[in-house]
């Protein structure tokens, strides 16, 4: 099916929220017919290119966006908020269709991976310990995090979803998470990002202390 393609330097997780502030002509346009039809688009990773000015090379693998909440200003521009719906992947890309790209795309399937429950609840665990060890280096201060106690609760592929979208890492990390087929895969992986970061998070908390500005992580 053909898919508006909105290329950033985020990755969009399904089921998570994402504002964004629209002001180039050619989104605008994308946001106007997205609204007007009650169409998604979809948010893909730049692989190649910056967001603003010559279109940029896109990853092929993205996150169809929903408009959940939209705030025109005076100017033209807008902010909106989207949810993430499904993962999709690339076939091929038209530049000539619209002022924007257009794929055509194909959605790719989560299956519900019960069986991964205990390794979801494992993560889910690891990534409370992690997010304790942010705050604890950064002050409290850094970007929204899913909030643990909705992830111990999800299924184990929301969890995974979750747990990548919360992950202040790069964003090729990130992109490689969503490319991952199953729940159970991304999660493997997650225990593995967690295990390092924590560990960085440990000496880094280490060294503040020993300076005296900051307290251990247990």
């Amino acid at each position: 099916m053909a898919l508006p393609l909105f290329p950033l330097n985020s990755v969009l997780f399904p089921d998570m929220l994402m504002p964004l502030h629209i002001f180039e002509p050619r989104y605008r346009l994308l946001v106007q017919r997205c609204l007007e039809d009650g169409t998604p688009f979809g948010i893909v990773l730049i692989q190649e290119g910056e967001e603003v000015g010559p279109e940029a090379i896109p990853h092929r693998v993205g996150t169809s966006a929903e408009i959940v909440a939209h705030a025109p200003l005076p100017d033209g521009r807008s902010l909106i908020t989207v949810r993430g719906g499904k993962r999709f992947e690339i076939d091929s890309v038209q530049s000539d269709a619209a002022p924007y790209l257009v794929g055509h795309v194909r959605y790719l399937d989560d299956a519900p991976e019960e069986a991964a429950r205990r390794l979801a609840d494992v993560v889910a665990e690891a990534y409370a310990d992690y997010v304790v060890g942010v705050v604890a280096a950064t002050g409290g201060v850094r970007r929204e995090v899913p909030v643990v106690d909705e992830i111990q609760g999800g299924s184990p592929c929301d969890v995974s979803y979750r747990v990548a979208a919360g992950l202040a890492v790069e964003d090729d990390e990130q992109q490689m998470l969503l490319e991952t087929a199953t729940a159970h895969e991304r999660l493997v992986r997650e225990r593995e990002i967690i295990s390092r970061e924590c560990a960085l998070l440990t000496e880094m908390l280490v060294r503040m202390r020993a300076r005296g500005e900051g307290p251990t992580l247990h």
